[in-house]
């Protein structure tokens, strides 16, 4: 799942919470439930990319996540428990991150790319995209 699709629903879920101890709870447990739902990503972890590369797109995946979520999200919810919720949607993937850019293959980085490895279900492009893109537009439109 695209990080950008991780932390929109974790904004949605900051708008709609009843606490922000629940929002941020249920971002987190929402990234595992998001990846068992048939998707595509950038494929950061491609043989064919250097690491800077895998970095930039990694990157500017998350950051369009967080704009949108920030742009669409009602005022209603502090911009601090929004950027808390979205980053805790996107948190095992930022786990995963130094075992695919710097190797490191040790606990917990190894634990969270072996179950992320478990979770995926995989889609190929168009589809894939498309199955995110209504996702998205579903949760913004529960949120409104």
């Amino acid at each position: 799942m695209l990080a950008a699709t991780h932390a929109i629903a974790g904004a949605a879920i900051a708008n709609l919470a009843p606490s922000p101890a629940i929002g941020v709870v249920a971002a987190l447990l929402s990234h595992p439930l998001l990846d068992c739902v048939p998707h595509w990503d950038l494929r950061t972890r491609h043989k064919n990319r250097g690491r800077n590369r895998v970095i930039l797109y990694s990157l500017l995946d998350a950051v369009i996540g967080f704009t949108v979520g920030f742009l669409l999200i009602p005022r209603t919810v502090s911009p601090l428990l929004l950027f808390l919720t979205m980053f805790s949607a996107q948190l095992p993937d930022w786990i995963e991150a130094p075992y695919v850019i710097f190797r490191w293959r040790f606990p917990p980085f190894s634990w969270v790319k072996t179950i992320q490895h478990i979770l995926h279900q995989k889609l190929p492009f168009p589809d894939g995209l498309l199955v995110q893109v209504i996702l998205v537009f579903f949760l913004l439109l529960i949120t409104k």
